[in-house]
């Protein structure tokens, strides 16, 4: 059995996933601005969560609606990078077992694309920790976050990935 006809169903798993992670929230935000504001809430991909929590203040607050407008686009950015890696993984697997891609340029592929998930979790944790924080802070904005589902699983789709490469190189 050649390695192209059982590598694919790993970006499969991780199609899977990823079409999984458009209904599970990337991160859980706290947010308190003394005596005008206290919610919490998840930040869904599609939207709800922390933006429905923060749709009572919106009207009678600028900063309730500059945090929903952010925490959309957050939402946005993850929904269209699910939706556009499950779909370049799933051609890549395809193509891959059909024997129009060498498995050779799947497995770089696969390597780069393991590693920027990881890699890009860690920037966005690092962005709002280091920098939203102390920016929101600075205009009296308590705010604090956990990393969802989404973020995690992200990373473990990224692990799946190097495994995937690991395998194919060992399997030649």
């Amino acid at each position: 059995m050649a390695t192209k006809d059982w590598v694919f169903i790993f970006p499969i798993i991780v199609v899977v996933l990823m079409i999984v992670l458009i209904f599970l929230p990337v991160m859980h935000i706290t947010i308190d601005i003394p005596a005008i504001l206290d919610v919490e809430g998840d930040i869904l991909p599609l939207g709800g969560g922390l933006m429905d929590e923060l749709e009572p203040y919106i009207e009678t607050n600028e900063s309730a609606e500059n945090l929903n407008n952010i925490f959309m686009w957050v939402g946005i950015v993850f929904a269209i990078g699910y939706g556009l890696d499950a779909l370049l993984l799933l051609i890549g697997a395809i193509r891959v077992k059909t024997g129009s891609k060498d498995l050779e340029k799947a497995r770089k592929k696969w390597l780069s694309t393991g590693i920027f998930k990881i890699i890009s979790q860690i920037i966005v944790f690092a962005i709002f920790e280091f920098y939203i924080i102390g920016m929101l802070a600075d205009q009296g904005v308590n705010l604090g976050f956990t990393m969802g589902l989404g973020m995690i699983l992200t990373m473990v789709a990224g692990g799946i990935l190097i495994f995937i490469w690991i395998l194919a190189k060992i399997a030649g």
